[in-house]
């Protein structure tokens, strides 16, 4: 854009209809398309705008009829009532998926299924028939020479709601399937344009599942997942394409084929057959750890159609825990739900090696191999009841008693070891378990006075019932403890802004010990519980920024208190956006807007050093707030709006935009706290780090100069694979050293990782002795640009997700 345009496109603030179409048609081809790609932000009429976009389709510059493109896909979410106007853009949308230019046709494939859908929508009689069009249109995009433009058919496909049976099973299949020859009920068109229509759609998914680029592998798995829900023939053959991905290249294609997978298995559309389970069964043995994680997941809910999948999918289970023991407790687990949906074929298989795992009868297994606790595993996932003949041997459950730390362990996710305990002692009814000298706490055990052994089974029976309502009656008790602190929260806003402090404080404070009563109590809330009572510490510092903000005089001494709260406030509010996984988007936007107050208070401290900075931050956030409004279709509250106002008369943000900034603190005093609903399935991202064998009186030797390995064991929880993770070592007077943490390597699943790792430290001092201080952080995703410097180091800022530890270091003397 030329130096003249940049001017002129800087002096905009405001257009009526008559300036937008006159700048628009005028002879500067950058302002129009700058206009068209910043048409909403001018607030013309949807008519007027529909008419320029759908006009400037036809502009002979490439970038002005991408940006019109672009222009009516964000009117997609307008409601029009002109069916004809609908159809014109749809048709125009298709005519541009023959364009010489890869962009336009990538714009014009998100524009055919936005308002091919919307015509859809507005036509109910002929949805059947625009379904199927545009399924077709789609299909013949996905052999474009772009590899984006394939990607957005691909990925377009999955808005679809229904497609025809036949052009489903003509996708996967290269060959004109002979249900086309001939036949015109499908599309309203003759035989010849019918068979033009099957020879596009003909083997898209094939060429999606082998493309060359594996974003395109990925999203037609993408699409699959969608469309096999809608026509059980084509999930069955579909099922062939996604096996062959699980030998693909890409992790995250194999992760996405398994989703999809197990997606058709909740639908109840998978029916696998023997022929599939060498290729399916191999994603056991899979490198990543995710994926193994992906396929027991799966085999969790599968439908296994006979005793010879059931026998294989259980020896490839066995034989994946051999290759990897640190995966026992997922595959125990997988095993106890596989004997549920599979109750006759267990009974079968242990019928058929009771022998070999029973110890009283000199069993072939060792008793503590890992395939006799599969085998038991599997044999007590179903237990005996009245109504069901079994065979399986009650004796079965008086074993499984003595592996009890393992499978509580491995079972964590249906009962805690108290309820594992009681179950196994309700179905051992022929040997009690107190004839094994074994109970739960790992004492001896004894018949209470008054209750034979014979008659514990019935007591546990009793228990079982009790224990699991308790526990709930606990976990209810504290969500809505933390739904009445929220209330709370939000109740004492007008006492902060009134000044009233130590009020503020005082409830906050016991918010915060009405909390501790529950941390203990339950795990299924520990994510929401940990998200409240950071959300209590961010309030605090917010209330005593306020209080210092509302006070007359601000000496230096304030000053500085006032930037160290605020710095504090930050990073709080920094880890809170980090460290917790499953916000809603009300959620997200309301730790957005606490953010958008520190930066406001930040700018009313007077700071001018850092002035452009804060603003830019402050925009940035913004415009997020903006984003997930629009998703939501809400309207922005008071506060947010005029900030966008001041951003918006500040013009652009130029090193002299301090000198003519609005007032910030009569701007904070439109900010109001609204009621946050919380989720109750938050996830808490967290690390437990403890190093080996260290303390004062055991330091780790060093030479100067040297490096130097510190042993640490280390716990993640919930660091899901895309995360970058660092450890940063720090010394009194010298600056961090940050060193990788390629956990993604070390195995194990999202949800729990535990390894120990030498974590290398190369600045040793030339000292006798020294102390460094060691701890794991993690690089905050939603940082847009590369705020740090350091060679080597973390792009982004860190929030650190354990305590800081110490490690104690000597220098090795000579002689």
């Amino acid at each position: 854009m030329e130096e003249r345009d940049l001017e002129l496109v800087s002096a905009i603030n405001e257009l009526d209809d008559q300036s937008f179409l006159s700048l628009c048609f005028g002879p500067s081809v950058s302002i129009r398309t700058w206009l068209l790609n910043n048409a909403e932000r001018f607030q013309l009429r949807p008519s007027l705008l529909f008419t320029v976009f759908l006009g400037f389709t036809k502009d002979p510059y490439p970038y002005v009829r991408k940006a019109a493109l672009d222009g009516l896909l964000g009117l997609g979410n307008t409601v029009l009532e002109d069916g004809s106007m609908i159809e014109g853009c749809y048709c125009r949308s298709i005519e541009l998926l023959n364009d010489m230019e890869d962009c336009v046709r990538s714009a014009a494939v998100s524009v055919v299924i936005t308002w091919g859908l919307m015509l859809a929508a507005h036509s109910p009689g002929r949805k059947q028939h625009l379904s199927d069009e545009i399924f077709v249109n789609l299909c013949s995009m996905t052999r474009d020479m772009n590899m984006k433009v394939r990607v957005n058919a691909f990925d377009a496909m999955k808005r679809l709601e229904i497609v025809s049976e036949d052009l489903l099973l003509q996708s996967v299949s290269k060959r004109v399937l002979s249900i086309f020859k001939g036949k015109k009920s499908l599309v309203q068109c003759s035989t010849e344009q019918l068979e033009m229509s099957a020879l596009d759609v003909a083997g898209a998914f094939v060429h999606g599942v082998e493309d060359e680029f594996y974003q395109v592998r990925r999203s037609a798995c993408d699409a699959l997942f969608n469309l096999t829900i809608l026509s059980t023939k084509f999930a069955g053959e579909a099922l062939s394409l996604l096996m062959d991905l699980l030998n693909d290249d890409s992790v995250s294609v194999r992760l996405r084929a398994l989703e999809t997978l197990h997606h058709m298995a909740m639908c109840n559309c998978l029916k696998l057959q023997e022929a599939h389970m060498h290729m399916f069964l191999s994603a056991l043995n899979d490198n990543d750890g995710h994926v193994r994680s992906a396929l027991r997941k799966l085999l969790k809910v599968a439908k296994l159609p006979d005793l010879v999948t059931f026998q294989l999918s259980f020896n490839g289970l066995l034989e994946s825990l051999e290759s990897y023991p640190q995966d026992e407790s997922d595959v125990l687990s997988v095993l106890f739900h596989m004997g549920q949906n599979h109750v006759n074929m267990v009974d079968s298989i242990i019928k058929d090696v009771f022998e070999q795992i029973d110890p009283t009868s000199e069993g072939k297994l060792g008793f503590d191999s890992a395939k006799v606790i599969a085998y038991i595993v599997l044999a007590i996932s179903a237990p005996v009841s009245d109504n069901h003949t079994r065979r399986i041997p009650p004796r079965i459950f008086s074993y499984a008693a003595t592996m009890l730390g393992r499978i509580s362990h491995a079972l964590g996710d249906i009962m805690d070891q108290t309820t594992v305990f009681a179950y196994l002692l309700q179905n051992s009814k022929h040997i009690g378990l107190s004839d094994l000298g074994f109970n739960p706490e790992g004492d001896p055990c004894s018949p209470t006075p008054g209750n034979s052994v014979n008659d514990m089974p019935a007591i546990a029976s009793l228990k079982i019932p009790a224990m699991i309502h308790e526990q709930r009656q606990k976990d209810d008790d504290a969500i809505e403890s933390i739904k009445t602190i929220l209330l709370k929260v939000q109740d004492i806003w007008p006492l902060i802004q009134s000044g009233g402090l130590h009020e503020a404080l005082r409830t906050l404070r016991f918010c915060k010990e009405t909390l501790g009563i529950f941390t203990y109590r339950t795990d299924r809330y520990s994510g929401a519980l940990a998200f409240t009572l950071q959300y209590l510490k961010i309030m605090k510092l917010i209330a005593e920024v306020w209080k210092l903000m509302s006070s007359k005089h601000s000496c230096p001494r304030r000053i500085g208190e006032w930037g160290f709260l605020l710095g504090k406030l930050e990073r709080r509010l920094k880890e809170l956006r980090s460290r917790f996984i499953g916000f809603s988007k009300e959620e997200e936007r309301h730790i957005l807007e606490l953010m958008l107050v520190t930066c406001t208070l930040r700018l009313s401290s007077g700071e001018v050093c850092c002035h452009l900075t804060i603003l830019r931050k402050l925009s940035t956030i913004a415009t997020n707030i903006e984003h997930l409004l629009k998703e939501e279709c809400k309207e922005p509250s008071t506060f947010v709006c005029e900030v966008q106002r001041s951003l918006s008369n500040l013009g652009r943000i130029t090193p002299k935009a301090h000198c003519s900034s609005p007032d910030f603190r009569k701007l904070l005093k439109s900010f109001t706290l609204n009621h946050l609903e919380i989720s109750e399935n938050l996830e808490h991202v967290k690390a437990e780090l403890v190093v080996l064998d260290n303390d004062y009186e055991k330091p780790l030797y060093f030479v100067p100069g040297l490096p130097v390995g510190i042993p640490c064991q280390i716990i993640l929880h919930n660091v899901r694979s895309k995360r970058k993770l660092w450890f940063r070592i720090t010394m009194d007077n010298m600056t961090s050293q940050f060193i990788f943490l390629d956990f993604l390597s070390l195995g194990g699943c999202d949800e729990v990782r535990e390894f120990t790792y030498i974590v290398p430290f190369y600045r040793t001092p030339k000292a006798s002795s020294f102390i460094a201080r060691i701890c794991i952080g993690l690089e905050c995703w939603f940082e847009n640009t590369e705020v740090n410097e350091r060679c080597g180091g973390p792009k982004r800022d860190l929030a650190y997700i354990c305590k800081e530890k110490e490690v104690y270091f000597s220098m090795i003397h000579k002689g």
